[in-house]
């Protein structure tokens, strides 16, 4: 007589509070809906691009709400301030800045790509989302198991949001960088699991649960 070999569990994944036990009982299936295609277990899917989108948006206005008050002195301002001293006629090129100016620039380039690593990168590592995901509800997971991600994994996928920053001071080099990222997080509009490119790089999936049990998380 054969005996057929229990199959494996599915994998668990986390509740909206961020922490990540299995469901404490069955969570009915879910078919795709407005807010993105079936996800890779019961009660989840995948966050839709748009609800990525609004989530970006979100945290886009809160890091600026943070940025504005250090950059609109010590460099718009300045920078505006040079630019009327200075006035173009038609056909000629700006004038360079001062090298004081352009070392402002570069110094508040590299603060901000640490500002929106420790946000994208962090944050996830250690909440599984940020702020404006948390708003819209998703997380996001290792896509093998739905665990946690790593900090390693979650700084390089957020290498879309810090990595521009970071060349930044080279022109040809940080255009050639923002094409790519924005290429990148449009990506997870026509991918099947809506991962883009830097979810694919981290090996991590941004979910949505729906339909839990009751009393769940």
């Amino acid at each position: 007589m054969s005996i057929t070999p229990p199959a494996d569990p599915p994998p668990s994944y986390p509740s909206p509070s961020g922490v990540p036990p299995a469901y404490p009982a069955p969570a009915p299936a879910v078919a795709a809906t407005s807010w993105g295609p079936a996800g890779p277990a019961p009660g989840l899917i995948y966050a839709s691009f748009w609800t990525r989108f609004l989530g970006y948006l979100i945290d886009i206005v809160l890091l600026t709400a943070v940025e504005l008050p250090v950059s609109v002195p010590l460099l718009f301002a300045p920078a505006l301030q040079f630019l009327h001293d200075h006035p173009v006629k038609s056909g000629q090129a700006l004038p360079p800045f001062p090298t004081d100016l352009s070392n402002r620039f570069l110094v508040l380039g590299l603060l901000g790509a640490l500002v929106s690593a420790l946000y994208f990168g962090g944050l996830v590592a250690w909440q599984g989302r940020t702020l404006g995901q948390r708003a819209m509800g998703t997380h996001v997971v290792r896509a093998e198991d739905g665990g946690q991600l790593p900090p390693g994994r979650a700084y390089l996928r957020a290498i879309v949001f810090w990595g521009p920053g970071l060349v930044g001071a080279i022109p040809a080099a940080g255009n050639i960088a923002g094409l790519v990222a924005f290429v990148a997080m449009l990506s997870a509009a026509w991918d099947q699991r809506r991962q883009g490119w830097h979810d694919k790089l981290g090996r991590s999936l941004v979910i949505k649960r729906v339909n839990a049990p009751p009393g769940y998380g």
